[in-house]
């Protein structure tokens, strides 16, 4: 029953990682053909290969003895228990060492799948403050990092199936200039800042925000409605005893303040990096 239950788990826990008997024999510098008893039942292996091979699949050796079943956590429930327990400051400073972690863990599982020659292990620094800029670059990957006084972001993006096609249409380059011409005037962001501050209420008129910012009333709802074209705003007429008022609801877009905090970042940020890992990051084109 014992020499069963053995291989029973073996089948399995290799099956689940999607590697062939070959792909285990070479990473224990065995041979297939003690790999292929272990499986069958034809034999056993002693307790250093034991521990191996628990090592190999990431379970306990109970779990690998068929003593005990490893209960899989979801992707939530651990990224969950990481956070548990810890105030405001530490929860952030946790998110960026988890984002840090991502790329080494990330390229550990895919590497043999990416044509570059990059040790993706060693992309991070041992050694990182916790305030501070960095930036990593390859073919399929990119990651910016900023913690300071002004922003706290972290951005990654990855090569995406359409090839960035869409960057190259007219139709499209139409619509995502809407809201770059929307973003450039500085009355803009001036109205932007109060809608996302604290002090602003979720609901407001154009009056409550021209009093408020400065910027003349006409031009408030020149930009709230332009607003509501392009980011999560949305205006209700409210039938008053003085007449139809218009109001505006807004609960804050993340969206359109990630632009603008990435283009601080970019005009006004320090422009050194604590730590800058420069591979190409030529996304377009190539297989």
């Amino acid at each position: 029953m014992y020499e069963c239950k053995i291989a029973e788990k073996l089948v399995e826990l290799r099956t689940s990682k999607g590697v062939t008997q070959e792909d285990v024999a070479r990473s224990l510098s065995i041979s297939n053909k003690t790999i292929s008893k272990w499986e069958n039942g034809a034999s056993t292996p002693d307790l250093p290969m034991v521990i191996e091979l628990a090592k190999y699949y990431g379970v306990t050796t109970d779990t690998l003895l068929g003593l005990s079943e490893d209960k899989k956590q979801s992707t939530t429930e651990e990224i969950r228990s990481l956070f548990e327990g810890l105030d405001r400051r530490e929860s952030v400073l946790k998110a960026f060492e988890t984002t840090r972690a991502l790329v080494p863990a990330m390229y550990k599982t895919v590497s043999k799948y990416c044509d570059d020659t990059y040790d993706k292990e060693d992309v991070y620094p041992i050694g990182m403050s916790h305030g501070y800029r960095s930036a990593i670059s390859f073919h399929e990957f990119f990651e910016f990092t900023a913690s300071s006084e002004n922003v706290n972001l972290a951005v990654m993006m990855l090569k995406n199936k359409a090839n960035f096609a869409w960057m190259n249409d007219p139709a499209k380059q139409k619509e995502i200039l809407k809201l770059f011409k929307f973003l450039s005037k500085e009355d803009t962001l001036s109205v932007l800042y109060y809608i996302h501050s604290s002090n602003c209420s979720e609901s407001f008129t154009a009056e409550y925000i021209a009093k408020n910012t400065g910027v003349k009333e006409e031009r408030v709802i020149e930009i709230l409605d332009e607003f509501c074209s392009v980011g999560a705003c949305h205006w209700v007429t409210a039938h008053l005893i003085e007449g139809e008022v218009r109001v505006y609801e807004c609960h804050g877009d993340g969206l359109v303040l990630s632009l603008i905090s990435l283009a601080f970042e970019r005009m006004c940020g320090r422009q050194s990096y604590d730590y800058n890992y420069s591979g190409i990051c030529k996304m377009i084109g190539g297989k």
